[in-house]
């Protein structure tokens, strides 16, 4: 892989932990997706010489910065983020669009469980309902990747 590929995959989760840290109104807010567990993934399934633990450790320490959180706690969801993404890799790359969607989905969960498990449910989410559609908009965004880019 080039060095402009490895630059552009790196500024893909810079430009992840930027936007989840920009405002939103209530309404919106809600469907927020956790943007760096989607740009991980991506990362995980595209180039998968790039995604590495320690870069979704660093990157994860870096929105525990962003976002005030515990120092750790999406370091260490990242990081589990990460290994289930490389573990399912080969998964998600040959089947259906609707598995890969629920492949994501399941990656995601693990994510935002960790992620909850740690922090709390309603100190991450601010409710049961704003964690689902997160999820679900993150598992969306994940699919209309997968359908637009050959793998």
């Amino acid at each position: 892989m080039t060095e402009g590929a490895v630059a552009r995959n790196y500024a893909l989760v810079g430009a992840a932990l930027l936007i989840s840290v920009v405002p939103l109104p209530q309404l919106v807010g809600l469907w927020q997706p956790p943007w760096l567990a989607v740009a991980l993934i991506w990362l995980v399934i595209v180039a998968p010489e790039d995604a590495r633990l320690a870069v979704a450790a660093v990157a994860g320490l870096l929105q525990d910065l962003l976002v005030g959180s515990p120092l750790g706690l999406h370091a260490l969801a990242a990081t589990v983020l990460v290994f289930l993404a490389a573990n399912m890799r080969h998964w998600v790359v040959s089947s259906p669009p609707w598995l890969r969607f629920l492949l994501a989905m399941l990656m995601m969960t693990a994510y935002l469980g960790v992620v909850a498990l740690i922090g709390g449910w309603f100190d991450y989410a601010g409710s049961w309902a704003g964690l689902a559609s997160s999820l679900m908009t993150g598992g969306v965004l994940i699919l209309i990747a997968f359908l637009f880019v050959r793998i």
